[in-house]
């Protein structure tokens, strides 16, 4: 059962609040890829007019030992590999989660992803019409750094 929260569509001038699920899954830098691209395809990831909405930290690492019992067996050494984090939000819906999960474990190169799921709030702007915001990357002259490329 979910309890009625101050900030639960807590209103401001430019956007309200709603509360969501993040996800955060450690991978290898190698395996990161894969994870982005199923979760794209089979999930929503919307945040307001945008779609497959996920963020990726880098230049972090993993450190593990295999113990019995893991595919490896039990190895005895440490082992450290780069790795990086998927970031990503869900609204508060256990069928979506699932399925994030069922989609994260068919894909990622890892026997016991490390996967967490927060609970917060996060903003949903009211898409206000400032169009002629300098500040808005479309106004900008360095537009094009700003916005990315398409892939």
């Amino acid at each position: 059962m979910t309890t009625k929260h101050v900030l639960d569509g807590f209103d401001m001038a430019p956007a309200t609040l709603e509360r969501e699920w993040v996800v955060t899954i450690d991978t290898p830098t190698g395996g990161v890829e894969p994870v982005l691209i199923a979760l794209g395809k089979e999930l929503p990831l919307t945040q307001g007019p945008y779609d497959n909405c996920m963020f990726v930290r880098e230049n972090g690492y993993q450190r593990f030992r295999a113990l019995e019992g893991s595919h490896a067996g039990a190895e005895g050494t440490i082992q450290k590999t780069a790795a990086q984090q998927i970031v990503f939000s869900l609204p508060c819906d256990p069928d979506l989660l699932r399925r994030a999960f069922d989609v994260i474990f068919s894909v990622h190169v890892n026997e016991e992803p490390t996967i967490r799921v927060e609970e917060v709030w996060g903003s949903r702007s009211k898409l206000l019409d400032d169009k002629d915001n300098p500040n808005r990357y479309w106004n900008r002259p360095d537009a094009a750094e700003l916005h990315g490329d398409a892939e």
